[in-house]
């Protein structure tokens, strides 16, 4: 029965012509139901998960590895569960189960490591972080933590963030390679974000004590009753040149990809994996890699920048670290802000979750460099409401119950760049936006 599944559902992605769905795994796990155990694996299974940035690494670990002469197969669509690891791992074979790819890079969803880890038997997982997450499904780091575990493979070696307080104390039993990033200039002692996740040591209980914060609770910090503290990085990142644009892990230089400090952790866990398993040509590689334009686009219309990020909505993290960096770039900026969760909008009752907007730093917003925010999308109120509370003028604030018309309050005077945080399932009109955006500028 395998090669039946095997087969039509190579027939069916051929016919499909690789649409990016997972539906041909969905078929090769209906006709069998052991697929998994059937279907051959490449000598090297990397899989990654964590709050953020799993998609993003994994972008970065097959771009690198093919530039490097590896085939690879992964589910880089972000097709994380079981149908779309399948497909993955399907493609990865011949018609005769015969792996045709050296590496296979799999994404996976934290809550699915259970069921997913012991199927594939990885040979490396890795975890970029643990943070506050989507309030109806992933509740508290503590319960995502608990079900990383219970899914981890005694003899899978595990990357993990040293920053990480909570991450980094996953696979008491398993191997593990530390990646962090040491004391920046930017750093700062005193958390100045609404969410730090942990406060107290998890060995003794006792309040910690942080030298510094990168952001939230990624930082440096130690307990002064039991000495609990982060573990030493095999892989440290100890400078950020912007303007060179290159960073220094363990006193050799690469170069940058993204100026985000979340990219670039992103950036840091992909070289240490791939220095792991012996690619040579790393740095000619990195010129030509770039985050994936559907999470950060950047394009020069006259004299403007226009800037898209993804955030992951309903994820106070990922939205804060979007806000953060759009306060950060220099110049004068106008900020499109459209985090609408277009599925949970067609429920009946409107059901989406909008206490998460409380944990985020819209406070950053009350920077003076910001001229405008301009709110799009059915919940736009909702957020006007949380960023008055944040102290933002309400001079500076605009309302478009239709995102695609955001661009219509945009004042193009004086202003070096436009920048649009949205959501992932907004890219589409993400686009549109820029088109009209471009269409005024022209």
């Amino acid at each position: 029965m395998f090669y039946i599944s095997l087969w039509l559902s190579k027939v069916y992605l051929f016919l499909t012509k690789n649409k990016m769905n997972d539906k041909a795994g969905s078929l090769a796990l209906k006709l069998d139901k052991n697929f998994y155990k059937h279907i051959n694996k490449p000598g090297i299974v990397i899989a990654v998960t964590g709050t953020n940035g799993k998609t993003t690494t994994c972008n970065f670990l097959v771009d690198l590895l093919e530039k490097n002469g590896y085939k690879v197969t992964s589910n880089r669509e972000g097709a994380n569960f079981l149908p779309g690891i399948a497909k993955a791992l399907m493609k990865g074979v011949n018609l005769f189960n015969k792996p045709k790819v050296d590496v296979a890079i799999i994404e996976f969803d934290e809550l699915g490591s259970k069921k997913v880890l012991p199927l594939i038997k990885p040979t490396y997982v890795a975890v970029t972080n643990l943070f506050s997450d989507t309030m109806k499904r992933n509740a508290h780091t503590d319960y995502v933590f608990s079900k990383i575990e219970e899914g981890l493979p005694k003899d899978t070696v595990l990357f993990l963030n040293a920053d990480d307080l909570i991450s980094s104390q996953l696979g008491k039993d398993n191997p593990k390679i530390y990646f962090g990033i040491d004391k920046l200039k930017t750093d700062s002692k005193v958390n100045h974000s609404l969410v730090q996740d942990i406060r107290v040591c998890p060995k003794c209980y006792t309040p910690l004590e942080f030298d510094y914060f990168h952001y939230h609770h990624l930082g440096k910090a130690r307990c002064p009753k039991c000495g609990f503290t982060n573990p030493t990085p095999k892989y440290n990142l100890t400078d950020i040149d912007y303007k060179k644009r290159t960073i220094t892990i363990n006193k050799e230089q690469y170069l940058l990809v993204n100026d985000g400090l979340f990219n670039i952790y992103n950036e840091l866990l992909a070289i240490a994996i791939l220095k792991e398993i012996g690619v040579k040509n790393i740095n000619e590689s990195l010129k030509t890699l770039e985050v994936v334009k559907t999470r950060y686009n950047k394009i020069k219309v006259k004299n403007i920048e226009i800037i898209s990020q993804m955030a992951k909505g309903q994820n106070p993290i990922a939205v804060s670290r979007a806000l953060d960096y759009t306060k950060n770039l220099e110049g004068k900026k106008e900020v499109i802000i459209i985090l609408d969760d277009v599925y949970d909008q067609k429920a009946l009752d409107r059901s989406e979750v909008m206490s998460w907007i409380y944990d985020s730093d819209f406070e950053v917003l009350k920077d003076d460099n910001i001229k405008k925010v301009i709110i799009g999308g059915f919940r736009a109120y909702d957020y006007k409401v949380r960023i008055l509370m944040a102290g933002v003028d309400e001079k500076k604030i605009f309302v478009s119950p239709l995102e695609v018309d955001t661009y219509k309050y945009l004042d193009f005077k004086n202003i070096d760049k436009i920048i649009i945080i949205h959501d992932i399932y907004l890219n589409k009109k993400t686009n549109e936006i820029i088109s009209k955006i471009k269409d005024v500028l022209e």
